[in-house]
């Protein structure tokens, strides 16, 4: 088994297998670099597209998904319900919609999704297709941030924990989790990477700092995770299982 990761930016990324594509959490334009819709346009083109939306941030979600997913020979959509909620224009209209809300299991186009509650906005993802699983983290970190009181930063610490352990049961093959640079402790990435243990893990919500993947590794090292370092828009790297 093996599977392709392309990088798009910050949050974003196709996922293909011999399966399907899958693609994530593809933000507003204002957060993209010039040439990422014909990016994934010609990445996805030809595929059984799943196309995963966490939340409706404008950083993690587009208005338009249909402008960069017509070149899928099919397309599904599983959406955080707060979208229908706060931005039911970005719906998109071709393909199938799955509304997901936190905490549930939902059997869709032949995977099973389970959704964890965010600490942020809308939900984290485990999916199993097939063979294949893989956790995606949307906004869901450990987002403890200077002048915290020491209760919330324990609260936040606990769910965080709590949440990747529950990651690490599921058993994915690739994980995708929060490393955002902000925050010294990386939003929690180096704990999700040392606790979740998946072959492959994915750095991301990194707003374009291609410093975050070799900062994460030197931080990881010796540890068993294959890190998806990532360079500039379009890297690609495969791995085999």
């Amino acid at each position: 088994m093996h599977c392709d990761i392309t990088y798009i930016h910050h949050s974003a990324f196709v996922l293909r297998t011999d399966r399907r594509a899958y693609l994530f959490d593809y933000p507003e334009n204002e957060h993209l670099p010039r040439g990422a819709d014909d990016l994934v346009r010609r990445t996805v083109a030809g595929t059984d597209l799943t196309v995963f939306i966490s939340h409706g941030h404008a950083d993690h979600l587009n208005g338009d998904l249909a402008s960069v997913t017509g070149t899928a020979t099919q397309v599904r959509y599983v959406i955080s319900d707060d979208v229908e909620e706060l931005r039911p224009e970005a719906v998109p209209g071709n393909g199938q919609v799955l509304m997901v809300e936190p905490d549930e299991t939902y059997g869709f186009g032949g995977m099973v999704i389970e959704t964890l509650t965010s600490n942020d906005q809308g939900v984290a993802f485990l999916v199993e297709d097939g063979c294949f699983r893989f956790y995606y983290g949307g906004d869901l970190a450990e987002w403890i941030w200077p002048g915290a009181s020491p209760a919330e930063a324990e609260f936040t610490a606990r769910f965080f924990k709590a949440a990747m352990e529950r990651a690490r049961d599921f058993k994915p093959l690739v994980a995708f989790a929060n490393t955002d640079p902000r925050l010294d402790n990386l939003a929690g990435g180096e704990a999700a990477c040392r606790i979740i243990g998946a072959p492959v893990f994915v750095p991301m919500h990194t707003f374009g700092d291609i410093s975050v993947p070799a900062a994460l590794a030197r931080r990881v090292e010796g540890q068993p995770s294959r890190l998806f370092q990532y360079a500039r828009m379009g890297d690609v790297e495969s791995f085999s299982f």
